[in-house]
């Protein structure tokens, strides 16, 4: 619904133009308003056009009101006396798996009433498809889907039944063949949707060593919630609706658009062929083969276009598209054609992607000394995608804002975002796509490797951009946050069905697997891993392999070194034990005791977490005596080679020692209070002493430990004075996180005013130095970002005026605001703003074809401090008119971390959870993130109970763990503010200046 229907009265009415509206308020309109098709209807205007339904006089009204107040002082008297003592803190034992809803699975009977006799979520391994070859017809019109296909599968153990998967799949032919032709008949086939299973009874057994086919004709229907072949839209410049069907298979989806084997392990060879109208173009993983006139099999004016056989791949990365889009294109050193795809009228969006992603593929293939085996490569933009990006091979996949970039309008972040999502997708062509993991438990194999792999080849193509430094800031950081969790997981995690699997598509998988990762190179060095990665894709090209055969490669390739390392024995400490150590140092004169437990952030006897786990750390450290060079120490024992604590020399006249050095080991520090005296004192006299690395990750601990109460709340804001004379873009961005985080949990406290004037005269001296003209260094550019939001945000005077300044001129058409200040411009001129500033920007949104700009404007929209104008963009999002599916999380976020919005988000979520299920299933990673972004920020006792209570009785399917983890956050905030609420006011007060 367009934005006017739901207009303000005019805010230049007289003082008295909302008296009698004010009246109806107070006692009601005309006709109910409350939930309608699901919703909750907030529309002013019946408040204001309906007349009130009851009166009272003047005396009734005052008797009203003085007992309505003696009632909440009753109330709040009872709540402040009687409210038990133990809400504030973590119970002993406290178990977060209790608050979640766990259903049980349902007895395997089939679609028909009969038992389902494959009782197994994983199909039988004595059946073994070899090729498919599959054509598919989806109308665009009446989103039916028909399709036809034939497999040829390995028979290794005698069985008179076939089980492979199909879901919402209705076979109208099955036809089963030996390899002389000859039929063997089907006795029945039965349908299990909950392991999305179908099950072919044959009346002969077929015979293992032999090859038979499978042929079968379906239907089906066209999705519409991004998974499996959906259908997507967009608008050309007159305004025109195109529509085009597209593909997203990985996890689990594969099987909702043909029958198959969906299972990672089950590589085959794949000959795909689309029906489609002649006006459209179609792609798919190979290059075209022929195309042929279909139309009196398939109906009038239609063509079928087939491809070649592809290489053995698993069937998540077959992708098909049909649309009517424009393509650039350039050719690689070794001859592969790489094209992107895109609108026709948003082609040259696509310019610095395409120079980009040639750079990226000519690296990596000889980064990983294999030749990329498909003779072309398409990347294509997307309107409607869940994902960032995904990896198909030989046809990835982006959203439009991965993808495209306008150089007039997109931010240097922006621009950094694209490259870092294209290197990630191109790495996966070796590893992920060449080489499988067997299963989904070594997921992060794939996503966590491609995660570092990413900002390697991004380092390559820009060396000042400083990217392992962010690096750290991207991938450690976050992953050290959440694997803080009890309710975290292993890297490599036991997962069976469709939604486990979905579930672990997360910041473990991705970041922690990226993290090990680089901490794994830094031990080995740069060449030894590229050569053990090399062997590894040598041994296990076209096939499968688990993290051991990884390990066997890199152990093998330091063999010839002086320093051989059992790869498998250190690995196998990070890989299977969920969580990291937390090292403690202590200094005993000259000697140095390094202890290691593992570090919770809520810290209790929590259900299933192992506290003796020990990791084989690799301990690197610095001091006073020699500050540029770093020295390693294995924290194990020399004789068994176990994980444990140690002791280790240094010279006594060492004021200080700090350790892991840049950040790249994957485990936290904590100091005795000396030695985090003596780091502090160089942070505030000699800050350059320590990296920007090692100055964030000193930034990151000390926060975090306070948080976790393990460290005095003082130490980290002591240490953070230092920022005045800070210049690099890692330890503010680090810091201001932190900061942020600390003014979340403020929100109603006395001590928010004195966070605001403290973060004011941390951010003025450089603030005063960069102001707003745009620089031009990348990592410049974002730390002025960075420094302008905060500036901002905190409230500086100066800073706020000239956005301020800037927006009126914006929007007066006086100006054109440079791309790397644009978004902070929009998001003040509608925090302070009214109506009539935040539809302006509504308008501006919904008329820009600029990926990144629309992602600008709804971060922007939801800065208002209106919470009216809120629930209005919530609604807007809900509805889906204006707002894609794929943006309803970006939506969430932004308005959750707006105090003015935080509870509106929460009343949103539960009153509109039916349609979210709907619109995003059970198993989609979406719905995980809609609760993180929704709750695990609040930070009173009535907030965790009220999502306790809500989710108790509720299925969130593959948001499970998130949810867990969202409690377990909810309580970590809590106690940190029982704990430290009136040391955090009296420090502030003291050390904040006043303003």
């Amino acid at each position: 619904m367009d934005s006017s229907a739901r207009r303000r009265p005019d805010r230049n009415a007289g003082p008295n133009a909302y008296h009698e509206d004010e009246v109806t308020v107070l006692t009601g309109p005309s006709k109910s308003v409350g939930i309608e098709d699901g919703k909750i209807n907030y529309e002013k205007g019946e408040f204001y056009t309906n007349p009130p339904v009851a009166t009272c006089s003047r005396k009734q009204a005052v008797f009203i009101i003085g007992l309505i107040l003696a009632t909440l002082l009753t109330c709040s008297l009872i709540i402040a006396f009687v409210r038990p003592s133990h809400c504030g803190h973590v119970e002993e034992g406290l178990d977060f798996h209790e608050d979640v809803a766990v259903t049980p699975p349902p007895e395997a009977i089939a679609t028909n009433g009969e038992p389902f006799p494959w009782n197994d979520v994983r199909l039988p391994d004595f059946i073994v498809p070899l090729r498919y070859s599959v054509v598919l017809h989806p109308n665009l019109t009446t989103l039916f889907l028909r399709g036809q296909m034939e497999v040829v599968f390995a028979v290794q153990k005698e069985t008179n039944f076939i089980v492979f998967h199909g879901k919402d799949v209705t076979l109208t032919v099955v036809m089963v063949k030996d390899k002389n032709m000859r039929e063997i008949m089907t006795t029945r086939t039965l349908y299990y949707p909950y392991h999305q299973q179908i099950y072919i009874e044959l009346k002969n057994y077929l015979m293992p060593g032999n090859n038979y086919s499978l042929a079968l004709r379906y239907e089906g229907m066209v999705r519409t919630d991004l998974e499996g072949l959906y259908i997507s839209s967009y608008k050309s410049p007159g305004g025109v609706k195109r529509y085009l069907v597209t593909t997203h298979f990985q996890p689990t989806s594969a099987r909702s658009a043909f029958p198959c084997w969906d299972e990672p392990n089950y590589k085959a060879r794949f000959k795909i062929g689309v029906v489609r109208q002649r006006n459209y173009v179609a792609l798919s993983n190979m290059p075209l083969d022929n195309t042929e006139d279909v139309s009196i099999f398939w109906g009038s004016g239609l063509v079928q276009d087939n491809f070649h056989e592809s290489v053995p791949m698993s069937t998540y990365l077959v992708a098909l598209v049909v649309c009517d889009y424009g393509r650039i294109h350039e050719v690689t050193k070794t001859g592969v054609t790489l094209s992107i795809y895109a609108p026709p009228h948003m082609t040259s969006q696509a310019d610095f992607a395409l120079k980009a992603a040639v750079k990226l593929f000519d690296y990596f293939q000889s980064f990983f000394g294999f030749s990329y085996p498909l003779p072309k490569l398409d990347l294509i933009s997307m309107p409607d995608f869940a994902a960032g990006a995904m990896e198909n091979w030989g046809l990835a996949v982006f959203r439009e804002s991965a993808l495209l970039m306008d150089n007039n309008t997109t931010s240097s972040s922006a621009k950094q975002r694209v490259v870092l999502i294209l290197a990630h997708e191109l790495a996966h062509q070796w590893y992920g796509n060449l080489v499988t993991m067997k299963w989904w438990d070594d997921l992060w194999l794939s996503e966590g490797f491609a995660s570092f792999a990413e900002y390697i080849g991004v380092h390559h193509i820009f060396p000042e951009w400083a990217m392992m430094d962010q690096f750290i800031h991207s991938n450690t950081m976050p992953a050290l946050r959440t694997d803080a969790l009890s309710t975290s997981h292993a890297v490599s995690v036991t997962v069976s069905d469709p939604i486990e699997i979905e579930a672990i598509f997360d910041t473990i998988s991705y970041s922690k697997g990226a993290s090990i990762f680089y901490m794994l190179q830094r031990v080995l060095g740069e060449e030894i891993m590229r050569r053990g990665l090399m062997l590894y894709l040598e041994r296990h090209q076209f096939g499968n392999a688990n993290m051991d055969d990884l390990w066997q490669a890199l152990s093998l390739g330091t063999l010839n070194s002086s320093h051989p390392v059992p790869v498998k024995d250190m690995m196998d400490t990070w890989t299977h034990q969920l969580g990291y150590p937390l090292v403690t140092l202590r200094r005993h004169g000259n000697m140095i005791h390094a202890s290691q437990k593992h570090f919770l952030l809520v810290n209790s006897s929590l259900h299933g977490v192992n506290s003796s786990h020990k990791w084989h750390v690799p301990l690197s450290f610095t001091t006073s005596a020699a500050p540029n060079i770093e020295s390693q120490i294995w924290m194990r024992d020399p004789l068994s080679l176990r994980a444990s604590d140690i002791n280790f020399e240094i010279p006594m006249n060492v004021s200080w020692i700090k350790a892991n050095v840049n950040a790249s080991g994957y485990y936290r520090v904590n100091y005795e209070p000396a030695i985090w005296q003596s780091l502090i004192r160089v942070l505030a006299n000699q800050p350059t002493t320590f990296s920007p690395a090692d100055r964030a990750q000193l930034i990151d601990d000390a926060f975090t430990l306070a948080w976790a109460g393990m460290l005095n709340v003082t130490v980290p804001l002591t240490l953070s004075q230092y920022l005045v004379n800070e210049t690099e873009y890692l330890p503010w961005s680090t810091a201001l996180y932190h900061l942020r985080k600390l003014d979340t949990v403020l929100s109603i406290r006395t001590a928010r005013r004195s966070l605001h004037c403290f973060v004011r005269h941390l951010v003025t001296p450089l603030y005063s130095i960069m102001g707003w003209t745009t620089k031009v260094p990348h990592i410049q550019s974002l730390l002025q970002r960075e420094l302008l939001e905060a500036a901002v945000y905190f409230g500086l005077s100066s800073a706020v005026n000239e956005a301020r300044r800037l927006f009126t001129q914006w929007m007066s058409g006086q100006v054109q605001l440079p791309p790397d200040i644009r978004d902070i411009v929009y998001s003040t001129g509608i925090k302070y703003g009214g109506w009539t500033e935040w539809d302006y920007c509504w308008q501006r949104y919904k008329e820009t074809n600029v990926p990144d700009e629309r992602l600008n404007f709804l971060r922007a929209l939801a800065a208002s401090n209106d919470p009216w104008i809120l629930q209005q963009y919530l609604d807007f999002a809900m509805e889906r008119n204006s707002i894609r599916v794929q943006d309803i999380r970006k939506v969430v976020e932004s308005v959750a971390q707006n105090p003015v919005g935080s509870l509106l988000v929460w009343r949103q979520l539960q009153t509109r959870w039916n349609m979210i299920e709907v619109t995003f299933g059970r198993a989609s990673f979406t719905i995980g993130r809609l609760i993180l972004a929704a709750v695990s920020h609040f930070h009173d006792p009535l907030d965790l109970k009220s999502v306790q209570t809500f989710f108790r009785n509720v299925n969130v399917g593959s948001g499970k763990r998130s949810l867990m983890q969202s409690l377990e956050l909810i309580q970590a905030n809590i106690n940190f503010l029982n704990k430290n609420d009136r040391q955090l006011e009296q420090w502030l007060n003291r050390n904040s200046p006043r303003c």
